[in-house]
């Protein structure tokens, strides 16, 4: 008899532990399925950029999101300015002047012709797509004279033209200059009167008149009085 009710005893108090066991067990698995809802979040980052002004600045937007929890989205937005650009001018522009003269064609000139001209007088065409004379020696280098197409946008180069009949050139030179202003007109004005006589063109000034000794002249006194005050 004092066998079997401890048996029952037994039994019970084994039953109890076990049913304990259960319970804690459960209660501990609710814990970590809690502890990861609440750390273990997944966060998608998205970043997209737009281009509000080409030029001027970018705006990038990061934002950060908790999916599956209902919050608001997160942002922060970077604006990434880019400074403007210096243009440097190589010359005093206030001081900068042009002395142009015109070489007008009877009825055109042949493409072929001027480059023939050009290439007799050393005249050569630069990357712009018309031609310039230069002064080289061991201290200076520049340009002394252009010559371009009297036609917008004033190439010259075979590639780029529409029509390779040509209505006139512009002869023309910039002041300030590394050298002597005088000779360097002097030159333009000759290898211009020699290219306007050998086809048959006529040589006008920036007024269009057409270009005598008395408007030379002037000129002249003009470059003179530039280069004592430059």
């Amino acid at each position: 008899m004092h066998d079997n009710e401890f048996r029952i005893i037994i039994l019970l108090f084994g039953f109890l532990i076990l049913i304990y066991i259960f319970f804690i067990s459960k209660s501990n698995r609710k814990y970590k399925v809690y502890k990861t809802k609440n750390y273990d979040v997944k966060k998608t980052i998205n970043i997209s950029i737009n281009n509000k002004s080409r030029a001027e600045f970018k705006n990038i937007d990061i934002s950060t999101k908790k999916e599956n929890l209902g919050e608001k989205k997160k942002s922060i937005v970077i604006s990434e300015v880019k400074p403007k650009q210096l243009n440097l001018s190589l010359t005093d522009e206030e001081n900068e002047e042009v002395i142009v003269i015109y070489s007008v064609a009877k009825k055109f000139y042949k493409i072929s012709d001027i480059y023939n001209f050009m290439d007799n007088n050393n005249i050569f065409l630069n990357a712009s797509g018309f031609f310039e004379k230069h002064h080289v020696d061991n201290q200076i280098r520049c340009a002394k004279y252009s010559v371009v197409n009297i036609s917008n946008p004033g190439f010259l180069e075979k590639e780029k033209l529409r029509d390779s009949k040509i209505r006139g050139l512009s002869f023309f030179m910039r002041l300030p200059t590394k050298i002597d202003p005088l000779s360097v007109f002097n030159e333009m004005v000759n290898d211009a009167k020699i290219f306007t006589k050998k086809y048959k063109g006529t040589i006008f000034d920036r007024n269009k008149k057409r270009l005598d000794s008395n408007t030379i002249k002037n000129m002249k006194n003009f470059l003179d009085a530039y280069r004592n005050e430059y």
